[in-house]
């Protein structure tokens, strides 16, 4: 009796080992996040600092041209001379610009005035001349007591030409160009240059040839 009952314990215990044990489980995707064994979603790599690109920096704009008042200056060409057959008056205002040490560019006007006696066969003529006119003008400095000198520029002459003998007038009026050119000394804010008429017009207010000049700004 022993026996049987030994050998059916035996039995219950080989019977209740071989017993399956089942789970609940719920069907996933693989990408789904609540698969734990899924492929794990990948992570955006952080981008390698060698390809990263640069970040530039904020510069300030270039401001260009700026315009300083003390760069200004101010100057005037002044002419006046006297002789029995000849008279002669001439005013010029400029103002100009110092760009930089070795340049300078401004705009001027000007205001001339001659009167001439001249003798042809025996007659005496007299001319009157009035010339209003407007320029432009350089001067480049290669070195410290040199310069370059340059002044295109038009005018407008008014002229009169009388007959003394029989009070007979002429007038006539027109555009005189001219274009000077030059170079010289510069002493200090003054200039002495030699300068010619490359226009060379009939009515020009320049002498025919070279010819002397100054100027001065402040």
């Amino acid at each position: 009796m022993k026996i049987f009952f030994l050998l059916l314990l035996v039995a219950l215990s080989i019977t209740a080992s071989a017993q399956v044990i089942t789970y609940d489980t719920i069907r996933v995707s693989t990408d789904d996040e609540r698969n734990i064994y899924g492929t794990q979603r990948r992570q955006p790599a952080a981008q390698s600092p060698i390809n990263q690109r640069p970040v530039l920096l904020d510069r300030e704009p270039d401001p260009g041209f700026l315009f300083d008042k003390r760069k200004l200056r101010y100057g005037a060409n002044i002419g006046l001379s006297f002789s029995r057959n000849y008279s002669a008056f001439n005013f010029g205002p400029q103002v100009g610009y110092q760009l930089s040490n070795r340049f300078m560019a401004g705009v001027g006007i000007k205001y001339y005035y001659n009167k001439v006696r001249a003798f042809q066969y025996n007659e005496a003529y007299l001319y009157k001349n009035n010339l209003l006119g407007a320029n432009l003008f350089g001067y480049l400095y290669p070195m410290r007591f040199l310069t370059l000198f340059a002044q295109p520029e038009i005018n407008h002459l008014w002229s009169n030409l009388t007959h003394e003998k029989t009070g007979e007038v002429t007038k006539s009026s027109g555009f005189v160009p001219s274009f000077l050119v030059g170079g010289g000394l510069r002493l200090g804010n003054s200039h002495i240059t030699l300068n010619y008429d490359l226009a060379q017009h009939t009515n020009s207010p320049y002498p025919q040839g070279w010819f002397l000049g100054f100027s001065t700004f402040f």
